[in-house]
């Protein structure tokens, strides 16, 4: 009993000496913010794509993308985007930007969420390990998931509203719990979808049996869930890729290595699944310490690490026939999405390492622990980067044959106008792709005279044969040259033509049948530029 009164006692000082921590966790989130502040962009699977969505605010999320309103992207983090955009004109500058917002307030509302629970260093260390999990790292500058990102922050701050909620501090509750979870289901439908019957759970677990108010939210939450499935319903149950394809490996959670690949089907997956190793260990070390006592903290520690077992699960492949089964497959692209979700117990686990042995409180040993959570997960801070400014729209967008929708774009061109000396006509396109292409295309490049006559022709794979369009990656930027030989005469009248007689014709092919890939808002599927 004494015991347990220290151990209390601790507790209640611990949460009361707060203060300070907001700050030191906003301060702490600065080395996972710091990549944004590199001159350029990361190139991430989406590409630019987000950067166009937030400069089209009343085309997103659908701009360049097939419209899955359960799926894909929700609305709400392109309009938190929008005025960053009005302040910077930029779509790139508004997501950095957003983005940091997204972090930030996903540390935050980690630390809020925890500290009742965890107290102030508990709750900093769960926020810090919240905010460098690997997944959380590569959603960002991986896969540049901007409305995951902004699902991430959300999460935490509907957890710590039903803490509230369950000791009766009903207007906080309100005030904070419903626009949060509003704004999540905002933000990616599907996956919200599949959280709230873990929050209607959360709710039941940390509250005493016989309140009604908990059983009217399971309620409530039950018709939300059971809305989106009916809403569900209008859109089509398959992705563009398999479901089942891409259940993980369990090695692929522990696994070291670190990549920007895409995920294809099977074990040799090119992105990282890994949990975390700060994590996992943290949340090891707390399960082996809580065992002896007996209070609150037992019951939301067995329910957490019930809560991440599950999930874990559920994204591997022996629990296919349950998604089958439920068809819950229609909420999610990937089963690995629900990694997202895994990020809650494994921040509030490995934050309870500290709460449970009060030897890793001091300082000197605490302070190692949150530096070994960052150090853990530096080297994942490290995207490739490109200074590669599009603007508010790429210079053209091709879709290719068979696709739903547009997945190749031209970000910049460069023309350089042949001379006597030189009668060579230099046209650099820079292209990226958003999706893994099947097929390889060819490229050809046509100089037209004035009467629409061919002047000279350049037909060829890309960098000469040397990057195929089927080996692109998404987000990749690929510069490739093209080199017209023009004739005397021909150097001549281009020198003296007005700007805009002489134009460039460039489009994609399929070599073996002769189709060509769709230019959107054109119907001859070629793309003009005039010639200098």
């Amino acid at each position: 009993m004494l015991a347990k009164s220290k151990f209390r006692a601790h507790f209640d000082l611990n949460r009361h000496s707060t203060s300070w921590g907001w700050i030191l966790v906003a301060l702490l989130v600065v080395f996972a913010v710091a990549p944004l502040t590199y001159p350029g962009f990361f190139q991430a699977h989406s590409g630019f794509l987000p950067a166009f969505n937030v400069a089209h605010p009343s085309d997103a999320p659908n701009w360049g993308r097939v419209a899955d309103p359960l799926r894909g992207d929700g609305k709400l983090p392109y309009l938190l985007a929008w005025p960053f955009w009005q302040l910077s004109g930029s779509g790139v500058v508004a997501l950095k930007w957003a983005y940091a917002l997204a972090f930030l307030l996903a540390a935050l509302g980690t630390y809020g969420w925890t500290r009742r629970w965890l107290g102030a260093k508990g709750g900093v260390l769960a926020a810090v390990v919240y905010t460098y999990l690997p997944w959380h790292l590569s959603a960002v500058y991986v896969r540049g998931a901007y409305a995951e990102a902004w699902l991430w922050a959300l999460l935490p701050i509907t957890l710590w509203a039903t803490d509230h909620l369950a000791q009766r501090q009903f207007l906080a509750a309100g005030a904070v719990g419903l626009p949060s979870l509003a704004a999540a289901t905002w933000t990616q439908p599907g996956l919200v979808a599949l959280y709230f019957p873990l929050l209607a759970a959360y709710s039941v677990a940390i509250t005493h049996k016989g309140q009604k108010l908990i059983l009217w939210l399971v309620g409530t939450l039950a018709c939300l869930l059971l809305i989106l499935w009916l809403f569900a319903g209008q859109v089509p149950s398959e992705a563009s890729r398999p479901f089942a394809d891409h259940f993980l490996h369990p090695f692929q959670l522990f696994s070291a290595s670190w990549g920007f690949g895409t995920s294809v089907p099977g074990w040799d997956d090119g992105m990282s699944f890994q949990l975390g190793l700060a994590a996992v260990g943290l949340s090891m070390v707390a399960l082996a310490l809580f065992l002896p006592i007996q209070s609150e903290l037992k019951r939301a520690l067995l329910f957490w690490a019930g809560v991440l077992l599950v999930l874990v699960l559920l994204t591997l492949p022996p629990s296919a026939f349950l998604w089958r089964a439920t068809n819950l497959k229609i909420f999610l692209s990937y089963p690995w999405q629900l990694l997202t979700l895994a990020g809650l117990p494994l921040a509030f686990l490995a934050g309870s390492a500290v709460r449970l042995d009060e030897r890793l409180a001091e300082l000197p040993a605490w302070a190692g622990l949150l530096a070994l959570v960052i150090l853990s997960s530096y080297a994942y801070l490290a995207p490739r980067f490109t200074q590669v400014d599009p603007g508010s729209e790429p210079v053209a967008m091709f879709q290719p044959v068979g696709a739903d929708a547009p997945q190749i774009a031209i970000l910049d061109y460069e023309i350089v106008s042949p001379s006597e000396i030189t009668p060579t006509l230099t046209l650099t396109l820079t292209w990226q792709t958003v999706e893994p292409l099947a097929d390889d295309y060819t490229i050809f490049v046509h100089l037209l005279a004035p009467d629409g006559s061919k002047v000279a022709q350049r037909d060829t794979r890309p960098c000469d044969g040397e990057c195929l369009t089927n080996t692109w990656q998404p987000g990749e930027i690929i510069v490739d040259r093209y080199q017209l030989s023009l004739a005397p005469d021909a150097v001549a009248d281009l020198l003296h033509a007005p700007s805009g007689r002489y134009r460039l014709a460039v489009g994609l092919y399929l070599l073996d049948s002769g189709e060509r890939a769709a230019v959107v808002g054109r119907d001859d599927e070629v793309m003009f530029f005039d010639a200098p």
